[in-house]
This record gives C-alpha cells, structure tokens and sequence, in this order.
C-alpha cells in the first residue's frame, strides 16, 4: 500500500476546488494540542505526521520548515479523558486543512485498538493452550490496513490481509465443489502457501475434513460451546493430520459479542472474530490551537 498516495486522496476529497494556495510568508507558525476526549489507547500516530507532511506539500507552502509533532505518549499507551496525546507546530493552514483528516484517522485507528484491548480483557484467565484472539477480512474497503494494525496495537492478531496471504477453504468454496474431499482437491496442488486452512460448519463436515487428512488448520465456525467441546475432543483424539502428520490447529470463528473465556475454555487455540474491527465504539480527539506566531 502506498501510505502517502491514500492520505493525499482523502486531503484532495477534503479539499475539493476550494481555492487553497496560501504564501508561507503570510502564515503563522502555530502549536497545536492533540488530546483524547475519552479514555483510549492510543494508535495511528504513525500516521499523524504523513498527513500534515502531505497537506503543507499539496498547499504548496515552505517545504524547508515542515511540520513538527512531539508524541507526549507512547503507541499503545493507554490515555484518559482529556489527556494530551501529542503537540504539534506548523503554519496555520497545515493545521487547520490538515486537522480532520488526521483526526479521523487517529480516532479509528484508536477505537479499534481500544475495543481489541476490551475484549482480550474479558478472556480473563485462558487456559495455556490457547494461542490468542485474531481479526476476519470483514474490514472497510480502502481502511484494511489501518484497521488490521490497530488490532494488533491493541494487542490480538491478524488473521490474513487478503487472498494473497492465506489459502482457507470456505463454506461456499465446499458448497460450490460438492464436498469437503472434492474442495481441498481443488485449492491442494495449486496452493501458494505451505498450509490450507477450511471451515467446518458442523460436526459431519468436521469428521470429513478429518477423514481427508490433509488439512490440519481448522475453523470451527459459528458453533455453540458444546458443539466447540465436541469438535476439540475430535480432534485431539486424532492427534495429528492423518496425511501430513501436523497436529491440528483449531480456530473459533464467527463469534459476535460471546463469552470469549467460555470459548478459550473449550480448548480452541484461536478466536476470531470480526467484532475487534466492526464492534469498536466510536472515540474522538480534537486538536486546539494554543499559541500562534
């Protein structure tokens, strides 16, 4: 992804053909002061400083003195209501055209990383086993990227970014080839990666994919915590794919606002769901300016 080609479309959306060509000579140096109007943890600030760079650049203003930001708390770090997250120094209209494009940025970066670190919150005390909580593809269109690294700042991980780096066998990828067997064949000898994962909707289509014995990742998708208990007992029974030795690794996939300990306890490794992204409350920054000149 190019960072700087998408922020400059948002600032050319923003901006629109308002007339917007101003002589550095005639604006103000100004500070400028980013806080968090709730309590949040605080990511996208690595995006922050591109978005004022390429706002002076498309307002044609003085590239020798660019803007400034000093971070007054760490990514990740953890803000309360009213706390200041960064101070920033530039001409006045780099803060002023810049402001809501960054803002907003911040702000949906923040949220998503704020809600992930909720949730992992409520896994409370999981067993050993289980490997951590993961994000879908359900993201915005255009945002993938930013979204899938506020999960990670808020502390869970990315399940894959896109078709590209991950081969996974779907319900409808089963539906459209007749059966479990006949899905894998297909994806098996042109996959691009060194393991396929597949879905199991049910416990009949769990047994054929253990019956397969090719495929050891397996999404156990939208089962109820006896039916998880079942296909995690079935597995481990198994040991181990039956055709490439590999023990089989178990995701919980398709769950909403669940009882995220009660699944970790049914001996799943992973959880994923697409409530880390989709589920996140909306926050707020503002930025004020407090000295001018």
């Amino acid at each position: 992804m190019d960072l700087r080609a998408r922020i400059r479309d948002w600032l050319i959306e923003d901006f629109g053909s308002a007339p917007l060509h101003f002589e550095a000579a005639q604006e103000p140096w100004c500070e400028a002061r980013i806080r968090a109007k709730s309590a949040a943890v605080l990511a996208g600030g690595p995006f922050v400083a591109p978005v004022l760079e390429e706002t002076q650049a498309l307002l044609a203003l003085d590239q020798g003195r660019p803007p400034e930001i000093e971070w007054r708390a760490a990514e990740g770090a953890r803000l309360a209501a009213g706390e200041v997250a960064a101070v920033v120094h530039g001409h006045a209209q780099t803060l002023l055209k810049a402001e809501r494009t960054a803002l907003n940025l911040l702000s949906h970066v923040s949220e998503i990383a704020t809600h992930t670190a909720a949730v992992l919150a409520k896994l409370g005390n999981a067993p050993a086993s289980f490997r951590g909580l993961v994000d879908t593809r359900k993201n915005r269109p255009g945002l993938r990227y930013f979204e899938k690294y506020a999960v990670r700042i808020g502390g869970a991980r990315n399940h894959r970014l896109g078709f590209f780096d991950g081969d996974l066998i779907k319900d409808n990828d089963i539906a459209a080839a007749g059966s479990v067997p006949a899905a894998v064949e297909r994806v098996w000898e042109r996959r691009y990666m060194t393991d396929v994962q597949i879905e199991a909707q049910d416990l009949a289509q769990l047994d054929a994919v253990l019956d397969d014995g090719r495929v050891h990742l397996i999404l156990l998708d939208n089962m109820d915590l006896a039916t998880l208990r079942e296909a995690v007992s079935r597995c481990r029974a198994r040991g181990a794919a039956a055709k490439t030795g590999k023990p089989y690794v178990l995701e919980a996939s398709g769950i909403g606002a669940g009882d995220y300990a009660a699944i970790a306890a049914t001996g799943v490794d992973f959880i994923s769901t697409s409530s880390l992204v989709r589920g996140a409350p909306p926050l707020d920054f503002n930025m004020k300016i407090v000295r001018v000149g």
